[in-house]
Parts: structure tokens; sequence; C-alpha cells
């Protein structure tokens, strides 16, 4: 996975070969299913697996992989029947604890100026 900040391009890589690539550009919610190929390590016949990708990107930085998979009815209440699981919570975690450092520090100087602008 990579993201560049500078032209907004998201990619996901799987088994060296561009799997998803986007613009995220000026929206900043996104989702898009993704058919990955299974484990190579697992048994000798490859099955493709679907995923959901979920990217939220407004204040703070949050790109999820859930697994996407059909599972049984338990009761006839339930509405759908898709279970999401998620695979991996957070894809680019270092561009995720860099918005929240943003955020804390533009709120502490914010709040700063705000208190000095209050005292005179």
């Amino acid at each position: 996975m990579s993201y560049d900040r500078f032209t907004t391009r998201f990619k996901i890589t799987s088994n060296g070969e561009l799997a998803y690539s986007k613009l995220l550009l000026f929206w900043p919610i996104h989702k898009a299913k993704l058919t990955l190929p299974a484990n190579q390590q697992s048994q000798g016949v490859q099955q493709a697996q679907q995923y959901d990708l979920r990217i939220f990107w407004f204040i703070i930085w949050s790109a999820k992989l859930s697994s996407h998979q059909a599972s049984s009815k338990q009761d006839s209440s339930k509405k759908s029947d898709i279970s999401n699981q998620v695979v991996i919570p957070e894809l680019l975690e270092l561009r995720r604890r860099k918005t929240i450092g943003v955020l804390i520090y533009s709120s502490c100087m914010g709040l700063l100026r705000l208190i000095l602008k209050l005292a005179s």
C-alpha cells in the first residue's frame, strides 16, 4: 500500500501486481470492492477473495480493509446476509498518526492564541 500526498494517489499492490489505484483528490470518502487472490502459501489452488476498502480522510485519516463474506441468515429480522470482518484496521498507520499529531498541534496553538488574545 502506498499513498502519495502530492498527487493524492492511493495504491494497493498484491503479489507484486497493482490491485487498486485511485486519485483521492478533494472527495474525503471513498468506498471500493476489491478482488484479490488468496495467499500463495495456502493450498495449491488460488481462490479470489472479495474485500471492502473504506477510505476517510477529512480531518483524521482512516483506511480499512474488510473481508466481504456471505453468511447464513440466522434470523428473519436481519436485512443483510453479508458480514464484514476487519482484516486490516488501518492501512497507513503512519499517515493516521501524522494527521492526529497535526490536529493536536493546531488545536493547542489555536487555544494558546485565544488565551493570549483574551488576556491582553
